[in-house]
């Protein structure tokens, strides 16, 4: 798939739509639309190896989880990624997400500052599945 992600127009926030083959591959987009929000992600090498795994009842929580979860190891551990391998499961309670991700520490001599995100969203969020593709839509508060 040749379309990763894209940035929608949004007055006040980051409204993003990102694609993939699979649930798993779109989330792995989604990652990289809120990493390209921040810094520019062709600056990132991915040196460092970290994992993340979140749970919730569905989806779209689920989504909301990883998101928050990127950008609290961005506010606490100063740490961007560019490289995400994501795994999703069904559980009893809903759904698993474990991810290796793959970045570095944020360096200002070499990482242009974009966008300070604040928060995910659920205003507007959507997961749309069908054979070919899986689309995320969701709003990332500035």
């Amino acid at each position: 798939m040749s379309v990763q992600y894209k940035f929608l127009e949004h007055t006040t926030d980051a409204e993003i739509e990102s694609y993939g083959a699979t649930l798993e591959e779109a989330f792995e987009n989604a990652a990289r639309a809120l990493e390209d929000t921040m810094v520019d992600i062709r600056s990132i090498v991915p040196e460092t190896t970290d994992e993340i795994t979140v749970e919730a009842e569905d989806k779209e929580a689920l989504l909301y989880s990883w998101l928050e979860a990127l950008i609290i190891k961005q506010d606490t551990e100063n740490m961007i990624y560019s490289k995400f391998d994501c795994r999703i499961s069904k559980t009893v309670k809903g759904f698993r997400l474990v991810a290796q991700i793959f970045g570095e520490k944020f360096d200002l001599t070499r990482h242009e500052q974009k966008t300070a995100i604040k928060a995910p969203t659920y205003h507007q969020m959507k997961i749309e599945e069908n054979k070919q593709q899986v689309t995320l839509r969701f709003l990332l508060d500035l």
